[in-house]
């Protein structure tokens, strides 16, 4: 994968901001979907909604290597993730706890004799 260059960085700002405020204009979930979904392809949609689960992962408690292999990341991916979850002043971690983010393992099931 190509590194992405300060200079390259610096040139997208201004696209990014605007990018920014039209997801603040949006209100409605189902439209943020849409809008995510025509602008992204169905790859990055999946790679987007595997992020958001580790961030939901990490603040249930669930090590970083049980999580790499349920969702077949990276730990690299998932350290920065962490680094993120891990900060108080993340707003990531803020919307992800706003969001209802951690998530209780399902009941499990008594064993059979």
């Amino acid at each position: 994968m190509r590194k992405t260059t300060p200079e390259e960085i610096k040139a997208s700002l201004p696209a990014f901001r605007e990018l920014a405020s039209a997801f603040a204009s949006l209100s409605v979930a189902g439209e943020v979907e849409a809008f995510l979904r025509d602008l992204c392809t169905p790859s990055e949609c999946v790679d987007l909604a595997k992020r958001w689960r580790l961030v939901q992962e990490l603040l249930s408690g669930k090590s970083q290597r049980a999580i790499a292999r349920e969702l077949r990341m990276s730990l690299c991916k998932i350290t920065r993730g962490a680094r993120y979850v891990n900060d108080p002043s993340s707003v990531l971690r803020r919307c992800a706890l706003a969001r209802g983010g951690v998530r209780t393992p399902p009941p499990s099931r008594p064993r059979r004799p």
